[in-house]
């Protein structure tokens, strides 16, 4: 039987422990729950390494809530691939995507200015940047 089918028989409690005591697999299978707090423990697990939390800046099929919770997080967000997936992800909310565009380098800024998939006011934001320099 795979792993996803036994943690969709697991009841909440044991959702939430597994959460915070599973492997690598579970907690990838676990951000993407539909209820937010199973979702949410998974970032509090000791286990959970920045290369991971780094992969779940980048899915689109995870809340917004817990895109928030990631960029909320100063030890996540001096990651430089975690800001990049951040801003690229088009279910961050967009406050918190345009805050982080001061941070992007050069190159990430003119990928931004044209990706379809952001926010509007993100890429008019990047695109800005990218014709009156770094100041704009």
């Amino acid at each position: 039987e795979s792993l996803v089918a036994k943690i969709a028989r697991m009841g909440f409690s044991d959702r939430l422990r597994m959460a915070v005591k599973g492997s690598r697999e579970v907690r990838a299978i676990l951000i993407r729950d539909p209820n937010k707090m199973v979702a949410a423990s998974v970032l509090s697990s000791p286990r959970l390494t920045d290369n991971e939390v780094e992969s779940f800046a980048r899915m689109a099929n995870i809340s917004d809530e817990i895109l928030r919770i990631i960029g909320a997080n100063r030890a996540w967000t001096r990651n430089y691939g975690v800001v990049v997936g951040l801003t690229r992800n088009p279910k961050t909310p967009l406050g918190l995507s345009l805050n982080l565009l001061a941070r992007l380098n050069d190159r990430d800024v003119s990928a931004l200015s044209m990706d379809r998939n952001v926010p509007e006011p993100l890429r008019t934001a990047a695109r800005r940047k990218v014709v009156f320099g770094q100041g704009g």
